[in-house]
């Protein structure tokens, strides 16, 4: 096994774990102990983990997700604003992508009524959202189920993104700072994004206010992959005008009280 791929299976078991021990990758990649100290030494330097004694751990300073449940309940007014929003720039005969996300999730319970309208979808809620709309057509791209984001990831589903092509690309968004790009907590979905973001002839970002300033584990993109972004009103001024000097098109929705 080569360094570089041995280095992203410790991440991936990082990311799982929360924290690893030497000993234990010994055992896993067959190994010596000084193969390993070197990996995550140089893991260390990139930022990915921080080195203890006879192991790692993840570094503070990035944010990780919580589970789906909990941030279904996290800012909801503001999710139902943005996804009605995001709802009103589909036109029937379209077909779209909607990725797995509390936000995008929002954009499947308001379009029910359209016509002709094709979701291509890595996310089970969505799908089961689209359950009995007549005019929609879902196709999901299979996959491993990822529980922290009941989204599908993997081989299969990396491969038939590579096969399709649509309209609009509606983007979830774990965290974002405008001049740095945008970022995810898994590795595996931040490949997922990126192929994502490549069958998409207009990709749309969905984020509510809590996901600005925030840097989560893997890097995504650079913010102006996006031609528009939809969010809410409490997203900071200065965020707004880095957004737009980048080009996107900024659409602000204003929660009900």
């Amino acid at each position: 096994m080569l360094p570089d791929e041995r280095r992203s299976k410790i991440l991936e078991l990082l990311e799982k774990e929360r924290s690893i021990k030497v000993n234990d990758l010994v055992k896993l990649f067959n190994v010596t102990g000084a193969t390993i100290r070197r990996d995550l030494e140089a893991l260390e330097k990139e930022g990915f983990l921080k080195r203890t004694h006879g192991g790692a751990i993840l570094p503070h300073s990035f944010s990780f997700e919580p589970l789906f449940t909990t941030k279904k309940r996290q800012n909801l007014k503001e999710k139902m604003a943005i996804g009605k929003k995001a709802a009103e720039i589909i036109n029937d005969g379209e077909s779209i992508f909607i990725e797995a996300g509390s936000t995008t999730l929002q954009i499947a319970k308001n379009i029910k009524n359209k016509h002709d309208l094709t979701v291509l979808t890595n996310s089970i809620e969505v799908a089961r959202e689209l359950l009995n709309a007549r005019g929609v057509e879902v196709i999901l791209t299979g996959g491993v189920l990822r529980k922290e984001t009941i989204a599908l990831i993997g081989p299969l589903a990396e491969r038939v993104l590579r096969e399709f092509r649509v309209d609009k690309v509606f983007l979830g968004i774990s965290g974002i700072i405008p001049s740095k790009g945008m970022y995810t907590a898994s590795i595996a979905e931040s490949q997922i994004k990126k192929l994502i973001i490549e069958m998409g002839r207009e990709i749309i970002g969905v984020a509510d206010h809590s996901k600005f300033g925030k840097e989560c584990f893997s890097f995504v993109a650079p913010t102006n992959v996006m031609h528009k972004i939809i969010i809410d009103d409490n997203v900071p001024p200065h965020y707004i005008e880095e957004l737009k000097k980048e080009g996107i098109e900024v659409i602000t929705v204003h929660p009900e009280e």
